[in-house]
């Protein structure tokens, strides 16, 4: 028998508490983390690596659909648990594998167990590819990075461009510069849909804050920063100043 790591996600004590009771004759689904926001809970996905993240909406300082945007592949398949139902659309679209409404019905959250043990059993191959493929095509707002022990949550709208370092890259935003073990190329993948050029081998370009290209090829950032451009780079570049 497979055993399943959860974290439960929920601002109210009760909620976490009857939920982590709900789960109780479910043996094979362990609870190693239980959180109050939404901070918490990338946390504890980082720290545990969970299977299953059950989750509230309406949390304060990050929501539950802000967490779940921030959360790095491979991430736990997650099931929002919230007292309002008019959050049903936009969960499904978010790609959560399943949206449950307080106070829990036990008969609704065993199809729900079920559901999450046929997602391991016969789907999750497949759907891991789909969720992956469908996260590119929503706009990232935020990126959680950690440096020194603090997390930090960056606007993506604030970042100007981010260059490679190896195994690390360095986000630079309006504000100031943070590390993250992070390649370059997921990166791209993550923030194309929010604008978001790969404009040399190392550096990948916020398209909002281009300012001109000099010779060399050289882009001008509205920042003043000046960064280096490949040909093919130079291409995207020229068309996007010329449309």
């Amino acid at each position: 028998m497979k055993m399943f790591k959860v974290v439960i996600a929920d601002d109210e004590p009760l909620a976490r508490e009857g939920l982590a009771l709900n789960l109780q004759p479910y043996p094979d689904f362990q609870i190693v983390a239980s959180c109050a926001d939404g901070y918490q809970a990338l946390d504890a996905v980082e720290q545990h690596r969970p299977d299953i993240l059950f989750m509230d909406i309406r949390m304060p300082g990050l929501s539950g659909f802000d967490a779940l945007a921030m959360l790095d592949a491979p991430r736990p398949a997650v099931v929002f648990v919230t007292a309002f139902d008019r959050y049903a659309v936009q969960a499904f679209e978010a790609h959560a594998l399943d949206y449950l409404l307080k106070p829990l019905d036990p008969a609704r959250l065993d199809k729900t167990i079920r559901r999450l043990r046929d997602h391991w059993t016969t789907h999750k191959k497949n759907t891991d590819h789909l969720l992956y493929t469908l996260a590119q095509e929503q706009p990232v707002h935020m990126l959680a990075v950690r440096e020194d022990g603090v997390r930090h949550i960056i606007r993506v709208e604030e970042i100007t461009h981010i260059s490679a370092r190896g195994d690390y890259v360095r986000i630079h935003t309006t504000r100031r510069d943070y590390s993250k073990k992070e390649r370059l190329a997921r990166l791209q993948e993550k923030l194309a849909a929010a604008g978001f050029i790969r404009i040399h081998r190392s550096h990948l370009l916020n398209r909002r804050f281009l300012e001109h290209l000099e010779e060399g090829p050289i882009a001008v950032l509205e920042t003043g920063q000046r960064l280096p451009v490949s040909r093919n780079g130079y291409k995207v570049l020229n068309r996007l100043l010329k449309g």
